[in-house]
């Protein structure tokens, strides 16, 4: 009798080892299942060597780019600008980004590296501006009952008014809060 429980006590542990090495795979949420195709277009600009001057001639060029395109509010620019490494210039080109682009519709991200060097690189001129678009939503899931989840991916799909929207959410002020404070 003591040799059948010890069996079933080494059978129970050997089927909850088994039992725990089964992989889990994690439930897919509704938005990760949504993807939005999307194509893109670049263009390289050049401020003045070590100052946060746009000549002319530059402000046509990225004027001329951007109205070739007829950018909408669901686009999304991606605007690199090149950092000297003092604040001071470095925030005017900023600020001469947002002039230039303030009259297009399209949502914006500008990157600017933080450069903390005690010595300056004035020899940093060259910024691109990348615009991407949605070419319209998909979703990645079988509809059926082994795909839960896939039918509220499809409604979710079909109430997003603006593609652009999963690639670049607007913000919100939690958002924002966020990106102020850092975390």
């Amino acid at each position: 009798m003591r040799m059948n429980k010890t069996k079933f006590i080494l059978a129970g542990l050997a089927v909850f080892l088994v039992a725990g090495c089964e992989r889990l795979t994690p439930a897919t949420g509704v938005t990760e299942r949504l993807s939005a195709p999307y194509v893109e277009a670049q263009h390289q600009y050049r401020f003045a060597s070590g100052s946060s001057a746009l000549s002319a001639q530059e402000r046509g060029r990225i004027s001329a780019f951007l109205n070739a395109l007829v950018l909408d509010a669901g686009d999304v620019l991606l605007v690199s600008i090149p950092s000297v490494g003092k604040s001071s210039i470095d925030m005017e080109r900023l600020g001469a980004m947002h002039s230039i682009l303030a009259r297009y519709p399209a949502k914006k991200q500008y990157l600017q590296d933080n450069n903390f060097s005690t010595r300056p690189s004035p020899n940093r001129q060259v910024g691109i501006i990348r615009v991407t678009r949605a070419q319209g939503l998909s979703v990645s899931c079988q509809s059926g009952v082994a795909d839960l989840g896939c039918a509220n991916a499809i409604n979710l799909a079909v109430m997003i008014h603006e593609p652009g929207d999963v690639l670049e959410p607007d913000t919100t002020a939690t958002m924002s809060y966020r990106d102020r404070v850092g975390q």
